[in-house]
C-alpha cells in the first residue's frame, strides 16, 4: 500500500509560496469524517490530528460548510477547543481554513497557520484558494483512476470487509501519524455519523489517499 505523497508536497509548496512564516495542511473529508492527507511540519501536523480524532476544528467545518474560516487569534477562540490548545501548545497565532469541493459529497481545505497576528490579506486568501482548487483536482483524479481500476480489476470488491477495513485503518495511520486505536475511532466514528458500513468509508479513504494498491500476483485480494 503506498500513500500518495501529492498532499505533503503540495502542503510544502503552499507554505512556501503563500508565506515564510506560514505552516500548512491539506484535510480531506466527507460528512463525519476529515483526515489529514499532508503537511509542510509537524507542528502543523499535529494540530490537524487534533482536529481529525475530535471531528471538529475550522477545516472540518471549512468542509462541511463550505465555507472560508478565518480564526484571527486562535487564543480568543471559543471553539474547537481540542484543535485550539494543540494550536495553542504549537506556538500558532492565527489560522485560515481554505475549502474547496471534490465532488458533491467529498471535499478538502487548506488549513494555513500562522505564528504572526492575523496575516490574511485578500491576496492572500485569493492564492490560498488557488492552491486548494488543484488539491482539489488532483484527489478527483485520483478517484477517477481508483475507480477505474476496481471497475477493470475488481479491486476492492474482491476484497474481504476486514481487509479494506485493516489497510484504510493503515492508512489514517500514517496519513494522520495516530495510534491504531485513534485511526479506528475516525473510521468508527465517520461510519456513525454518515450512516454507512465502514467498509463504504474504508473504500472512500483508499480510493482519495492511496495509490498504486494492487495485490502481488498469487496474492489473495480477499485477505
Amino acid at each position: 500500500m503506498h500513500i500518495s505523497a501529492f498532499p505533503h508536497e503540495l502542503a510544502h509548496r503552499a507554505a512556501t509560496v503563500l508565506g515564510s512564516r506560514l505552516e500548512a495542511s491539506i484535510i480531506l473529508g466527507e460528512r463525519g469524517f476529515a483526515v489529514r492527507a499532508g503537511s509542510s511540519t509537524s507542528a502543523a501536523g499535529r494540530c490537524d490530528r487534533a482536529e481529525s480524532l475530535a471531528d471538529d476544528g475550522p477545516c472540518v467545518e471549512a468542509i462541511e460548510s463550505r465555507t472560508l474560516q478565518v480564526v484571527p487569534v486562535i487564543a480568543d477562540s471559543e471553539r474547537w477547543e481540542a484543535w485550539r490548545d494543540q494550536s495553542l501548545r504549537e506556538g500558532f497565532v492565527s489560522a485560515l481554513a481554505v475549502p474547496a469541493s471534490v465532488n458533491a459529497s467529498i471535499a478538502v481545505a487548506l488549513n494555513l497557520y500562522s505564528r504572526s497576528p492575523d496575516p490574511w490579506t485578500r491576496e492572500l486568501v485569493t492564492a490560498a484558494a488557488s492552491y486548494v482548487q488543484i488539491a482539489a483536482s488532483m484527489v478527483q483524479l485520483q478517484l477517477k483512476l481508483a475507480e477505474f481500476e476496481d471497475a477493470t480489476v475488481g479491486l476492492y470488491h474482491q476484497m474481504s470487509d476486514l481487509s479494506t477495513t485493516e489497510r484504510a485503518v493503515g492508512a489514517i495511520m500514517y496519513a494522520n501519524d495516530c495510534s491504531d486505536l485513534e485511526a479506528r475511532r475516525i473510521l468508527e466514528s465517520a461510519s456513525r455519523n454518515r450512516n454507512v458500513s465502514q467498509r463504504e468509508v474504508a473504500e472512500t479513504i483508499l480510493r482519495a489517499l492511496v495509490t498504486g494498491d494492487m495485490p502481488r500476483p498469487g496474492e489473495d485480494p480477499g485477505t
